[in-house]
């Protein structure tokens, strides 16, 4: 039936295998992989055929997009064919005209933060939802804050630092993605004021409940935007990524440094190499990432820091992205419409609708506060 049918576009990638894989064992769902070069049958991760499960060759670029996606039954698409980074909003205005709904997992800064601009009239004129961000940034991270600041009478400041361990999967677009601000400038709200920071610059110590100290460095993300937007009277928002071997942050670092020089680069055989060689220091890490969440504000007069962390193991991590995108798929085949209109996914999701998959992980999360808060 169309309604309960899903496309995943990029469904044998990255993070499109694990929401193909997810919606499968979900009841009443039937499930589409999409891409251009499908493989003949979707695997669980055992390696055993997923039942149920169609591969289609569908390329986003082609000219007859819109008549591909009437002809494959399905109701709701989920982009996951990054990186969002330089992409148009192609697939999206798809998905309007042919009268599918639609959720992406992109993070770009500028995809996401403009994404209702450009989409939510022809959205709203269709009857569609287009939602943008449904994954760790911003849709699980505005979450988190809105948990957080539920503590609060006001929030002013907002720190974030998301830890991969050393041994997770890395696909291609991820490592695109990570290099593609790489000693890039970008502007940041800090200390009550726009400042520019550098992509991967001048790494610095961040903490952690359950993980050790690592050196964290700032990251080109939608947050900077959209929970400005969301809190505005915030003096400040921040979001840093922490590699597990301090040896090659600051090898990212340096490469940041060559750029911020203006040397050239040959970036697409960097991001080939990088994705290939960062294998090679596996064995210096571990299978622990994790994710820290931190907000600062005011409680009864009161000057109050509170704190989210999470921590993955066992390399469970690379599902953390894939999250908002299922929770929002089942809500949606469960016959919950989706918001009509073109929207950020931020104010989408609750915290407590992730735990279900923070459970199915072993992923643990905790919130800390002062006593009485």
């Amino acid at each position: 039936m169309k309604d309960k049918t899903v496309l995943v576009l990029g469904g044998y990638g990255h993070f499109g295998a694990r929401i193909v894989r997810a919606l499968a064992a979900s009841p009443g769902i039937t499930v589409i992989a999409g891409g251009r070069h499908p493989p003949a049958t979707m695997t669980d991760q055992a390696g055993a055929p997923l039942a149920g499960v169609r591969c289609l060759a569908i390329d986003a670029a082609a000219p007859d997009l819109v008549e591909r996606l009437r002809a494959s039954g399905a109701g709701l698409l989920i982009h996951g064919a990054g990186p969002f980074q330089g992409q148009d909003y192609a697939v999206a205005c798809a998905c309007i005209e042919a009268g599918l709904d639609y959720i992406d997992l992109a993070d770009g800064r500028q995809f996401v933060r403009d994404f209702p601009a450009w989409l939510d009239a022809p959205a709203r004129q269709a009857g569609c939802s287009v939602i943008s961000g449904a994954s760790t940034l911003p849709a699980l991270s505005s979450a988190v804050v809105d948990a957080l600041a539920a503590r609060l009478d006001q929030l002013e400041e907002i720190d974030m630092v998301i830890a991969p361990a050393q041994a997770s999967p890395l696909g291609l677009a991820t490592v695109q993605a990570v290099l593609g601000y790489c000693g890039s400038a970008f502007p940041v709200w800090w200390q009550g004021r726009w400042q520019e920071m550098v992509g991967w610059g001048s790494p610095q110590t961040a903490q952690f409940a359950r993980l050790p100290p690592r050196l964290a460095a700032p990251c080109d993300v939608p947050d900077h935007d959209v929970l400005q937007q969301r809190w505005p009277q915030l003096q400040g928002v921040r979001f840093r990524a922490a590699l597990e071997l301090p040896f090659l942050q600051r090898c990212l670092a340096g490469l940041a440094y060559v750029r911020q020089l203006g040397l050239p680069l040959p970036m697409p055989l960097l991001c080939r190499l990088l994705a290939r060689c960062g294998r090679w220091f596996d064995r210096f890490g571990s299978d622990l990432g994790g994710m820290r969440v931190s907000v600062r504000g005011q409680r009864n007069g009161q000057r109050l820091e509170c704190h989210w962390d999470l921590t993955a193991p066992m390399l469970h991590g690379p599902e953390i992205p894939t999250f908002a995108a299922i929770v929002l798929a089942r809500r949606w085949a469960a016959g919950q419409p989706l918001p009509v209109g073109a929207h950020v996914c931020v104010g989408l999701l609750e915290l407590a609708e992730f735990q279900d998959e923070f459970a199915r992980w072993g992923i643990h999360s905790q919130i800390s506060a002062p006593a009485g808060h």
